[in-house]
C-alpha cells in the first residue's frame, strides 16, 4: 500500500523558519501562524511559533527592514559559459562563496538570477544542475525577457539569491531511500535538475535507470554525466511517443518494477506517467520537478499557487507535497 506523503513546508525548522509569511499570519503549516486559536500542527520538531516569538535572531540573517525574519544570501559575482546545447539553451557556470555553494549540493536546489544592474522584478528562477567547488552549473533558456537579458551584450556579471530548495515534489521520498530501484523519466530541460537528483540517489546505492528524451532541446546532452556515474540509460527519440510505451513495458516486468519514478520534465509528461502508472494498475511513490511560476521564492506573491483535489491551495515554492494530487491544468 503506497503511504501518503504529507504536505510540510520545505523551510521548515531551517534558518529561513519562521519565514516572512508568518508576519501575516500566512505560515504554510503553524496553526497558530495561520491566525488560528488551536496549536493544531502534527510538528515533533522544534516548535515554529517558539521561534518566532522567543528565539534571538542570529546576525548573520541580515534582515534590513523592520521586520525581523531571515533573508536569502545575495551575491553579486560573474559567470561564464560553459556549454551552449541548442540555440537558445546554455550551460552557465557561477562562482559563489563557500556558504552559498555548500548549501545548494542537493537535489531541488535553485536560484534566483538577474543583472546587477536591472529592478528586482527581473529576478528568474533556475535550478541548479550540481556543484563543483565554488561553482554553481545551471542550464538556462533564453526565451523570455528575464533570461535574454541576463546574457544580452556579452554580459557576465549577474546577481545570485538563494538558497531554494522546493524545486522537486515528492523530495522525501528521494532523501530516504537507499538501495531502491529507480526509475527515472526525463525529458527535455528536465536533464538538469536530473543530474542533481541521479548524483544524490547513487550515494546510497540506489540502481538507477534512466528514460531520456532529448525534448525540444534537441539532444540529450546529460549522457556522458550519467555514463561517468553508473547509470543504466535508455535513450528515445520522442517521450511521447517511445517513452511512455517503455515506462509502460518497465511496469509490466515485475522484475523491472521499481521502489521509486522520478519524472524530471514539463508537467505534460508528469501527468503522462501518472496515467501510465494507473493504466498498468501500479500505485507507487513519484516525486516530480516543480516547473510552476515563481516570481518572489518567499511565498508572498501567490504567482506559484495551485490548486489540489481536496480544493486547497499550495504555494508549490513553500510547500513539499505529492505532484499526483495537483489538479491537471
Amino acid at each position: 500500500m503506497l503511504i501518503k506523503l504529507p504536505t510540510r513546508c520545505i523551510d521548515i525548522n531551517s534558518p529561513y523558519c519562521p519565514c516572512l509569511l508568518s508576519e501575516t499570519n500566512h505560515c504554510t503549516f503553524c496553526s497558530h501562524l495561520k491566525g488560528e486559536a488551536t496549536c493544531d500542527c502534527n510538528w515533533s520538531g522544534v516548535c515554529i511559533l517558539y521561534e518566532k516569538q522567543w528565539q534571538l535572531k542570529k546576525d548573520h540573517w541580515g534582515s534590513t527592514s523592520d521586520i525581523d525574519t531571515p533573508v536569502r544570501l545575495e551575491a553579486e559575482t560573474k559567470f561564464s559559459i560553459k556549454e551552449q546545447i541548442a540555440a537558445d539553451t546554455y550551460v552557465l557556470t557561477i562562482e559563489v562563496n563557500s556558504e552559498l555553494a555548500q548549501s545548494l549540493d542537493k537535489c531541488g536546489s535553485f536560484v534566483f538570477l538577474r543583472r546587477p544592474s536591472d529592478q528586482q522584478f527581473y529576478h528568474f528562477p533556475v535550478g541548479v544542475m550540481k556543484i563543483t567547488g565554488n561553482l554553481i552549473h545551471v542550464v538556462v533558456e533564453t526565451i523570455g525577457p528575464k533570461s535574454t537579458r541576463l546574457l544580452a551584450d556579452n554580459n557576465n556579471q549577474v546577481l545570485v539569491r538563494g538558497p531554494y530548495y522546493n524545486g522537486i515534489f515528492g523530495q522525501p521520498w528521494i532523501d530516504n531511500i537507499d538501495n531502491g530501484k529507480i526509475l527515472l523519466i526525463v525529458g527535455g530541460i528536465g536533464q538538469a535538475p536530473a543530474v542533481a537528483i541521479v548524483r544524490q540517489l547513487v550515494k546510497k546505492n540506489n540502481h538507477i535507470k534512466v528514460i531520456a528524451a532529448p525534448g525540444k532541446v534537441g539532444q540529450i546532452f546529460i549522457a556522458d554525466e550519467l555514463t561517468d556515474l553508473d547509470v543504466q540509460l535508455q535513450e528515445v527519440t520522442s517521450m511521447r511517443q517511445r517513452g511512455m510505451r517503455y515506462l509502460s513495458d518497465c511496469l509490466a516486468n515485475s522484475q523491472e518494477c521499481p521502489d521509486l519514478i522520478i519524472s524530471a520534465g514539463p508537467d505534460e509528461q508528469h501527468y503522462g506517467v501518472i496515467a501510465v502508472m494507473h493504466a498498468a494498475g501500479i500505485s507507487l511513490p513519484m516525486a516530480a520537478t516543480n516547473n510552476n511560476t515563481m516570481c518572489c521564492g518567499e511565498g508572498i506573491c501567490g504567482s506559484c499557487q495551485k490548486v489540489t483535489k481536496d480544493n486547497k491551495r499550495v504555494r508549490t515554492c513553500k510547500v513539499q507535497t505529492d505532484f499526483s494530487q495537483f489538479i491537471q491544468e
